[in-house]
């Protein structure tokens, strides 16, 4: 079967279920069986809400050739109900205002997320570069952890555990500070900034707070990772 790909259109969006047919101009050439998938393809894109760094893949099933498809003098309508949009596979109605006339086709819509996965494999300690990194689409429904959809996310932070190429890069799995890691303290009071060293107490990543020892004054503390091997604290 042929799949078609469409990202999350910026127009021809619609509040009303029933979206009119006549919104997309189709090829004069198009039988009426290819524009009828096409009408309820684009319907599906339009009703879909995507989030973001995700595109949608989708594909109306083949009509059967055994279904009388008749004139209409009217655009064909389409309509789902808001439940069906909640499946992979959602049932659209083609309906003909004028003459009555209606049928369900089956449209496939795959959400498709925009992950970082290993380029090559890696050994645990390995600080990430471009080159260890690539982009490639996922079905989201298969993924089953937090992933990150941007390389520079994760650039300068280290593997934990060994990783294979094509493997989705999670957050549990990295550390921008690590345990043991000798990391500068930035302290600040008001417009005073003052830098010491310590030692990290604990794994962590960009944006969270870990415990790190004072190594002058053997205090431990609780900080907030700012960058690699860096933390801020408030006096």
């Amino acid at each position: 079967m042929n799949k078609t790909h469409f990202h999350q259109p910026t127009a021809c969006l619609l509040a009303s279920i029933v979206y009119s047919f006549c919104q997309f101009a189709l090829a004069n050439d198009m039988t009426p069986r290819d524009s009828i998938r096409k009408g309820a393809e684009q319907y599906v894109t339009s009703r879909y809400v995507l989030s973001a760094h995700s595109s949608l893949n989708i594909s109306a099933a083949q009509i059967d050739k055994r279904v009388s498809i008749p004139g209409c003098p009217d655009p064909i309508e389409y309509s789902a109900s808001n439940e069906a949009f909640n499946q992979s596979n959602i049932a659209v109605k083609a309906f003909c205002n004028h003459t009555h006339w209606y049928m369900y086709l089956m449209v496939s819509a795959i959400e498709m997320q925009s992950v970082v996965v290993m380029a090559n494999a890696v050994s645990p300690g390995t600080i990430l570069t471009d080159k260890n990194l690539t982009i490639i689409d996922m079905n989201k429904s298969l993924m089953r952890s937090t992933t990150y959809a941007d390389i520079q996310h994760v650039i300068g932070a280290r593997i934990k555990r060994r990783v294979r190429p094509g493997q989705p890069v999670s957050p549990n799995n990295l550390c921008f500070v690590c345990k043991g890691d000798r990391i500068v303290i930035n302290a600040s009071l008001g417009l005073m900034q003052v830098k010491a060293t310590g030692i990290a107490m604990e794994d962590g990543n960009i944006g969270e707070t870990i415990s790190v020892k004072n190594t002058r004054s053997k205090k431990q503390i609780d900080a907030r990772i700012t960058n690699t091997r860096e933390v801020a604290v408030n006096i």
